[in-house]
């Protein structure tokens, strides 16, 4: 058990004033909405022939795509939801709550389905309009997702949005399972002899400011924990979206926010079935988006769409649809029916043909699908963030140059006819060579793939009463070694052999 950052000095006093948070969301949402305000109106360039040259100059796409769904991918590795606590689109969500009907989530509505729904319009999106590529696009999901938060929040209580339309928080809800840092209580016995429960429901307080001669006082509310949870239960850290509300209104000052071992939650329980198919397409999205630079490889995995598309005289419009659906189930399904196939060989139980007879062991509670595949995807979390990483180390790396230009010229359009039409400023370059690139990202790859196959020890140990350790290890290992083999093809192919 690491040192608790609440107890540092400077540090954990920083941490636990409010206003700290309240800044950085307030900054992270003026930058959003000058984002969508300068990608509001453009599409392209009258007169280029080029049919995205705004994508990587404008603010709405260069920030969107780039910083934000790439480089919270880091935060995450070590720190789990920590971007939940200082997103602006949660913050409108926390605002309107306050204010709105505070109805609970109806049962139909809870679990990953509505947010696993969510990730693949967006995938369709990318596809049919790709949104990713075109600042006024990008700046409309922008605006979209601030109405929606806002609209969640005056019917739901809570985040409300973050656990029904947000992927990128149910994402870092997986990461977090990894992640080395974690939010418990420091004594269970504490918070059991605690009658307030102030960390849980906030409660009403007095507030004191003081200006010079003149003192001000005034009765307020408590931010209550926008998950609903109670820090003295917690058993995994995948919905904590690190706050820090239960620590400041905690009077015994019992919170701990410190470090802990890699995959420490891989103990805990399998993914519900609705959480596992969330995992299950982000798997394909992830390998699908590997694939890209690997022309055989992509061929090969995007095979069964474009035969299918062929076969029902399908044009592009019907093929995307093929390929979302066999991105999204499809194809995890036929990387992990190795795994599966062996687990289920690894829990027969054949007793003897002929003589006396023999006792077999104690039979296990027989497992469904679904669970099944929930306890076998636990260990390709690792991996799955790892091939996240190296997607955003190669993004950040090619195109975070980019910046200076984009802050000086928001809408891109200068800098771009400066690049690539009169030439008075040369193309932004890569941060690091390729000769070093490439060994960082195989050391990435190589990481994710080694705690992956850590935490299939941890994992078996945590469902022994559930599946045989045997058998788990085997198809975990069999299902890591040829996911990450395909990982590893293609950063050889795309890095190494030019």
């Amino acid at each position: 058990m690491g040192r608790n950052l609440l107890e540092i000095r400077g540090l954990g006093r920083l941490l636990l004033i409010p206003w700290t948070f309240r800044l950085v969301r307030l900054a992270a949402l003026l930058m959003l909405l000058a984002a969508a305000a300068f990608g509001w109106h453009y599409h392209g360039i009258p007169g280029v022939a080029v049919p995205d040259p705004l994508m990587y100059t404008n603010l709405a796409t260069h920030l969107f795509w780039v910083w934000w769904m790439m480089g919270v991918v880091l935060l995450a590795l070590f720190f789990g939801r920590v971007w939940c606590a200082v997103c602006p689109v949660g913050w409108i969500n926390d605002l309107f709550s306050r204010i709105g009907l505070r109805r609970p989530l109806p049962p139909w509505l809870r679990g990953f389905l509505p947010v696993t729904l969510t990730l693949v319009a967006l995938q369709l999106a990318i596809y049919f309009l790709a949104v990713h590529r075109f600042p006024d696009y990008t700046a409309v999901l922008m605006a979209l997702m601030l109405l929606l938060a806002a609209g969640a929040g005056l019917v739901f209580r809570g985040r409300a949005f973050c656990s029904l339309l947000c992927p990128a928080g149910a994402v870092f809800g997986l990461y977090a399972r990894v992640a080395p840092f974690e939010l418990r209580v420091k004594e269970v016995a504490t918070c059991a002899s605690c009658t307030g429960q102030d960390c849980i429901a906030g409660g009403r307080r007095w507030s004191r400011l003081a200006l010079g001669p003149a003192v001000l006082f005034w009765h307020g509310q408590r931010p209550e924990c926008p998950a609903g949870l109670v820090p003295a239960e917690l058993k995994d850290s995948s919905t904590c979206p690190l706050c820090l509300n239960c620590a400041r209104n905690c009077g015994n000052g019992n919170i701990r926010l410190g470090r802990r071992p890699w995959m420490a939650d891989f103990r805990a329980e399998p993914l519900s079935p609705s959480e596992t198919l969330f995992f299950l397409v982000l798997l394909g999205l992830v390998t699908a988006n590997f694939s890209k630079v690997y022309v055989d490889l992509r061929e090969a995995l995007f095979w069964v769409p474009q035969q299918t598309a062929l076969l029902l005289g399908w044009e592009a419009t019907g093929y995307y649809v093929l390929a979302a659906a066999w991105v999204s189930l499809g194809l995890p399904l036929l990387l992990l029916l190795p795994s599966w196939l062996v687990l289920k060989l690894g829990t027969l139980q054949v007793g003897p043909a002929q003589g006396p007879a023999m006792p077999l062991a104690e039979p296990r509670p027989r497992q469904g699908f679904w669970e099944a595949m929930g306890a076998l995807v636990l260990p390709f979390i690792p991996l799955v963030m790892s091939a996240h990483l190296v997607l955003a180390v190669v993004k950040l790396n090619a195109k975070a140059a980019y910046l200076p230009f984009v802050l000086g010229d928001p809408t891109g359009v200068k800098s771009y006819l400066a690049m690539n039409v009169m030439h008075t400023a040369g193309a932004p370059g890569v941060l690091l060579p390729l000769d070093l690139l490439k060994w960082i990202v195989l050391a990435l790859l190589g990481g994710g793939w080694t705690l992956a196959m850590l935490g299939t020890r941890r994992a078996a140990s945590g469902l022994a009463e559930q599946v045989p350790p045997r058998a788990y290890l085997a198809a975990t290992a069999v299902g890591l070694t040829l996911t990450a083999s395909l990982y590893g093809a293609t950063i050889i192919r795309w890095l190494f052999i030019r």
